[in-house]
């Protein structure tokens, strides 16, 4: 994954993250996600997998396709 692939998609949940009023322990403690993973990934060091992603948006009560940007972003 690229870095502003990465940036994108973090930038993505985190703007989920605050729209829900979930923090990252949060959603760590919901989706099975190790915090320390979940803040690598959100702070991009670390790439979100798919099954994170679809984690993430079952916790947060949304489609995964509103954390990843659309194909002309890419």
């Amino acid at each position: 994954m690229t870095t502003g692939m990465r940036r994108m998609i973090a930038q993505a949940v985190k703007r989920e993250l605050a729209h829900a009023g979930a923090t990252a322990a949060s959603v760590s403690e919901r989706s099975g996600i190790a915090v320390e993973k979940l803040t690598a990934q959100l702070s991009c060091r670390r790439d979100f997998t798919i099954t994170d992603l679809a984690a993430i948006a079952q916790v947060l009560g949304i489609p995964v396709s509103r954390l990843v940007p659309p194909p002309s972003d890419r």
